[in-house]
């Protein structure tokens, strides 16, 4: 299949929506990209949404503007993944109004979360009940909750934002459930065309910048080795790189990918040597348009990132 045709996949994702605004309604705000995108897709017309990490911003880290702290405040609602994965929430949950509905979405939507893996070359016999004390992502005995790069995970937490929604505003009701079924289609359809289009990338391997990626991973069975970081805001020791190099080597990885929110100096040092390519790939949509489509396109572009790199 030519990957080309994954675009009219994207287009065909346009989503129109029956307004039902209510002008007296608080509006519906949002923690990340992908996150917002699923809201969205859900809300239609009927609500606001307001985006809290946005542009080319990374939830590693962030730090609420005064504006974003009002947002909160008069919001009616807070769709976020998890408290162990926005840990910038936790303080604002603590001085927001005790009114305004607080849902993480991965909870709500009863998500299997997979494990961290090691920072390095993973392991299999290390996966399973291991922590890694990755600030800002998880707790002990919690997992990875980069969970939306995974279409059925996606369904689920669509699922879970149209009861959330309803409670919040049941007058809207039926607008949500209409709009949850249109929004399931497409990201059934799409996956369907990546399954296709990297039934062909299965057998490269590659490593990334840091392990956000395994759900895109395992749901397409593509092969990822290792990442260079496991916290993408502390340089890897010298050993650590050594042993990542030698693990290039050793697999003959086929790429090393990189991410818009990070500098690329870890990757051009890695690959340093090796016959490894690089390529962008990016699990929040940094250079997407907010909105509906968002998700697809970010989708298209990992997959899209990785058959350019394998050329498969």
């Amino acid at each position: 299949m030519k990957f080309k045709h994954l675009a009219v996949t994207v287009v065909a994702a346009l989503v129109s929506f029956v307004p039902v605004h209510n002008a007296d309604a608080k509006d519906i705000v949002v923690t990340i990209k992908p996150l917002h995108s699923l809201v969205t897709g859900v809300v239609g017309n009927t609500a606001r949404t307001h985006l809290i990490v946005d542009g080319n911003q990374s939830p590693h880290g962030f730090k609420f503007k005064p504006s974003q702290i009002k947002l909160l405040n008069n919001a009616a609602v807070v769709f976020y993944i998890g408290d162990t994965f926005e840990t910038f929430m936790e303080k604002a949950f603590d001085t927001i109004p005790s009114n305004v509905v607080k849902l993480p979405v991965a909870e709500k939507a009863r998500l299997k979360l997979l494990p961290y893996r090691e920072g390095g070359p993973w392991e299999e016999d290390k996966h399973e009940g291991h922590d890694h004390g990755h600030e800002g992502h998880h707790d002990e005995g919690g997992g990875d909750m980069h969970v939306w790069l995974d279409p059925d995970n996606a369904i689920k937490m669509i699922k879970a934002i149209t009861r959330g929604l309803s409670k919040v505003y049941p007058e809207n009701r039926d607008v949500y459930k209409a709009n949850a079924r249109s929004y399931v289609q497409k990201i059934t359809a799409l996956d369907s065309e990546l399954s296709a289009a990297l039934s062909n990338s299965k057998e490269f391997p590659f490593i990334v910048f840091h392990d956000a990626y395994q759900y895109f991973e395992k749901h397409y069975g593509l092969n990822g080795v290792g990442s260079i970081t496991f916290d993408p805001h502390d340089f890897p020791s010298p050993k650590r790189l050594k042993e990542i190099r030698e693990k290039l080597n050793e697999m003959s990885a086929a790429c090393v990918f990189s991410e818009p929110q990070f500098s690329d100096r870890l990757v051009r040092t890695v690959i340093k040597g090796t016959s490894a390519k690089t390529a962008l790939i990016d699990p929040l949509g940094a250079n997407i348009k907010d909105g509906p489509n968002l998700y697809f396109e970010l989708l298209s572009g990992m997959a899209a990132s990785f058959k350019r790199c394998f050329n498969s």
